[in-house]
């Protein structure tokens, strides 16, 4: 009952086998060659943003030094303390200068 189907589809399975192309040796030859000629091949399709990833790193590390200085000559000329400017003792008043915007 199952086993019929099965002898049947085994049947079919070896008919199929029997139509088929012989293994050929040839084929094998630079099997090696061609696997590493498209592995190169899809390497290459991914260079262009690589390439120009490490391009770019001379860019970004001139940027990086360029905020660095700015960053290091903004430091030191701040504005002045308001209490400096206006003498000890009247903090209160730097204050409500301060916040009102006088």
């Amino acid at each position: 009952m199952e086993t019929d189907s099965n002898n049947e589809k085994l049947n079919r399975l070896i008919a199929a086998a029997r139509k088929a192309a012989p293994y050929r040796t040839e084929m094998e030859y630079g099997f090696e060659t061609r696997l590493m000629a498209n592995i190169r091949a899809k390497r290459e399709r991914q260079a262009p943003f690589l390439l120009w990833e490490w391009r770019l790193i001379p860019f970004f590390v001139s940027i990086v030094i360029f905020l660095g200085i700015w960053v290091y000559s903004s430091r030191y000329s701040s504005m002045p303390d308001l209490s400096a400017i206006t003498g000890l003792g009247s903090e209160e008043t730097t204050m409500v200068a301060f916040l009102t915007g006088e």
